[in-house]
């Protein structure tokens, strides 16, 4: 599982040091120098950072020299006086996002300093932080004032939130899930103040002394026994280290687990969500073909009753041509009887004309009476056929 975790710390415009930005590890950061290097410095600039709350930095004489003077605390430690300082904590949170956690400080009149903590929200992780911090120019660097810092998060896509107080700064610490107390009551931090200062000045301060004395170093009768306790305790703190160490092996190997779990179940979660794609494709694909073939349906039954209305009048069309056709085969047949009657009657007509130009008759004419008997017998063929 992923932790919240401070990845580095930058300084702008403190006492010896422009900008510097310092790597902080998962486990221990070591700062090594020189008397006057700087070290106690960034321990400050630090916990202004964690407890931007005046009420609990009081530093006078932190660090190694011990002049008559002191070092007159946060303000003597800033930079030049024309300028803001700033105290700024680069955070990893647990979901990913990229959180600058930091402080602003300017100089009031000795010792007086003025502290507006604020929160940058949504720093692009492949952004430099000093890019952010600077006022980047051709030759020279410059430190910007709150409100052009402002406006510098805002072209990288980011947002400066400025803090009214320190409450609404541990607020959105705590929200963000940086802190895992509210710190809203002076109680709460002055505990973060102590321990703090003590991890700052290497030892144990008075409070925790005091405590310990009571609960570790009840009064004995003898020294041997307070030795042979105390040999114990050492023994009994060796083993709680090694059991410290084995555990978070453990947990770096459950780590690694967990992540390779999670790593094979969002490639399962993708590999199913594109073939769920791939499936609505062809879900709608097969809807697109349902709906032409359901229009091409539509159109083939509306040739089809047009066609069927188109056969049935040309079979009336044909039924009436053959009732015709049959008509005018009847009115044929009785027109070539009609002509052959004719040429008979024709030819009867010609032989009576012929006879009675004669006015005698041969051996092939007929008697008068059977010229009249045989015209009567044409005539009602003749109205036979023609009716």
């Amino acid at each position: 599982m992923k932790r919240t975790r401070a990845t580095q710390l930058a300084l702008v415009n403190w006492r010896g040091v422009f900008y510097e930005r310092y790597e902080l590890s998962d486990t221990v950061t070591a700062l090594e120098g020189a008397n006057g290097a700087g070290k106690t410095t960034v321990l400050v600039a630090a916990f202004v950072a964690l407890l931007p709350d005046m009420n609990h930095l009081r530093f006078t004489n932190v660090g190694e020299t011990t002049g008559g003077g002191g070092d007159r605390g946060i303000w003597g430690r800033l930079g030049k006086m024309e300028r803001p300082s700033y105290a700024v904590l680069d955070i990893t949170l647990a979901n990913g996002e990229r959180l600058l956690a930091g402080v602003h400080l300017e100089r009031r009149s000795e010792p007086a300093v003025e502290l507006t903590p604020f929160l940058v929200t949504d720093f692009p992780h492949g952004e430099k932080l000093q890019d952010l911090m600077l006022v980047r120019g051709n030759d020279l660097d410059a430190v910007p004032e709150i409100e052009e810092l402002r406006q510098q998060a805002a072209r990288f896509g980011a947002g400066l939130h400025k803090c009214a107080t320190a409450k609404e700064y541990f607020t959105g610490l705590f929200k963000h899930g940086v802190t895992p107390l509210h710190l809203d009551g002076d109680r709460e931090r002055t505990k973060v103040a102590e321990m703090l200062r003590t991890s700052m000045s290497g030892g144990m301060s008075r409070v925790l002394t005091n405590g310990l004395r009571g609960f570790l170093l009840k009064e004995e009768r003898g020294l041997a026994d307070i030795l042979r306790r105390m040999r114990s305790n050492i023994d009994a703190c060796r083993r709680t280290r090694a059991e410290v160490d084995d555990a978070r092996t453990l947990e770096g190997e459950i780590s690694r687990v967990y992540e390779a779990g999670q790593d094979m179940f969002t490639a399962a979660v993708q590999a199913t969500e594109q073939a769920w794609q791939e499936a609505a494709k062809r879900i709608a694909d097969g809807e697109e073909n349902v709906r032409t073939a359901d229009t091409a349906v539509k159109a083939a039954q509306v040739a089809l009753e047009s066609a069927t209305g188109e056969h049935a009048r040309a079979r009336r069309n044909v039924d009436e041509l053959e009732e015709a056709r049959k008509r005018e085969s009847t009115h044929v047949q009785r027109l070539e009887a009609g002509r052959a009657l004719r040429r008979r009657i024709e030819r009867v007509k010609a032989e009576i004309e012929a006879a009675r130009r004669e006015r005698g008759w041969h051996s092939g004419v007929s008697s008068p009476d059977e010229i009249e008997a045989l015209r009567s017998n044409l005539t009602e063929q003749r109205d036979a056929v023609l009716s």
